[in-house]
């Protein structure tokens, strides 16, 4: 039963999450009331339940029938198995707070081309809250904040997710996750027909997985 408690809370919050995704900064994330964005109607209880009403649904608005974007179903589930992952004990609370924030974070600079501060300093301040500081971490920060007012061929919310990815790993875990991260944001640059800015936070949050998931199984 307690692993069904974590699962809805990790839904949960992926609901709420894809609404601060879709409203933040322009809009009130509390007015108006969940309403579907084609035929604007009023959402009830029973549509707002993760997962199941959008699989009972088929991704469909049930007023006007308008689909629903299929990554609210999938964050919805992934941080649903996220939290079960903590409530088994494979993953650290750190760790959790990590990956959600990169989705996040991931899943806003694809649909908006920005880095939201406010939401990345959310889920930082958590984070400091539940690990160690270091060094790296204020190194990383800096960079951040000179690469916002300075233009050094990298984004400044680049460098603040990699000051959270440091109060998580260890400084060669933070190297091969930097390295990886590069090496697979090149590749998927090279593969595109027509080249675009590609954000580089999933590829840090992939590179973030590979590591995290690589130790679970190597235990």
């Amino acid at each position: 039963m307690i692993d069904l408690y974590f699962f809805l809370v990790g839904s949960i919050l992926a609901s709420f999450l894809g609404l601060v995704i879709d409203r933040f900064p322009e809009q009130s994330i509390i007015r108006p009331a969940s309403h579907c964005d084609s035929c604007q109607t009023r959402l009830r209880p029973l549509d707002l339940i993760p997962i199941i009403s959008q699989v009972i649904g088929r991704f469909r608005c049930r007023y006007c029938k308008a689909r629903y974007p299929f990554w609210y179903a999938l964050f919805e589930l992934g941080l649903g198995l996220l939290f079960l992952a903590w409530s088994w004990g494979w993953l650290s609370l750190g760790q959790v707070i990590l990956i959600t924030a990169g989705l996040t974070l991931g899943i806003y600079d694809f649909r908006h081309q920005e880095y939201p501060l406010l939401v990345w300093m959310t889920f930082h301040l958590f984070l400091m809250a539940c690990s160690d500081w270091n060094l790296i971490m204020f190194f990383f920060l800096v960079l951040g904040i000179m690469a916002h007012f300075i233009d050094i061929r990298m984004g400044a919310g680049d460098f603040l997710f990699l000051a959270s990815c440091a109060l998580v790993f260890s400084a060669t875990e933070l190297l091969i996750l930097i390295q990886f991260a590069s090496a697979t944001g090149i590749l998927a640059f090279l593969l595109q027909k027509k080249k675009e800015r590609l954000p580089f936070v999933p590829f840090l949050l992939l590179a973030a997985c590979v590591i995290i998931f690589g130790k679970l199984l190597l235990v």
